[in-house]
């Protein structure tokens, strides 16, 4: 019988950990992306080291999670940034700017892919990966909560 549980807790155990993202905007409100939500958003790749990560490109996850990018993004909200949260408590922090393509040529995206097959181990569900750091300093694996936040 404990052969059986333990099994039926294996087999179901995937689904119950299903990969959200929670994204708070500066004000306070709070939205939670699953993966359906970002399936659809734009995708690009980016070389990091000798792997090539694919995912939905960051700027694009923030405006779905209700932030000002793109033609929004003037006035008190380019004073912003973000804190990147990863399930160990490793966090980055990237201005709202560097993350739109309207004010920067890097592209940042929330990986869900390396060299074409799934993310697996400590990177699941997403990895923060940028285009443009010279170091992968601020690559978060496990991505889990993005909060924004407006610089004084």
């Amino acid at each position: 019988m404990r052969a059986l549980l333990v099994a039926l807790a294996l087999a179901t155990a995937p689904a119950a950990w299903a990969a959200d993202l929670t994204v708070v905007a500066p004000g306070g409100a709070v939205k939670v992306l699953g993966e359906a939500d970002l399936a659809g958003l734009p995708r690009e790749t980016v070389k990091l080291g000798a792997k090539a990560y694919e995912g939905p490109v960051l700027s694009y996850v923030l405006r779905a999670g209700g932030l000002p990018v793109g033609a929004r993004l003037h006035g008190e909200p380019l004073r912003a940034f973000v804190v990147v949260e990863g399930k160990d408590g490793f966090n980055a922090v990237y201005s709202l700017a560097e993350l739109d393509r309207d004010f920067h040529d890097d592209v940042v995206i929330l990986a869900d892919k390396a060299d074409g097959a799934p993310l697996a181990g400590k990177e699941v569900p997403w990895r923060l990966v940028s285009g443009g750091d010279r170091k992968a300093w601020r690559s978060v694996y496990g991505v889990s909560r993005i909060e924004a936040k407006i610089a004084p």
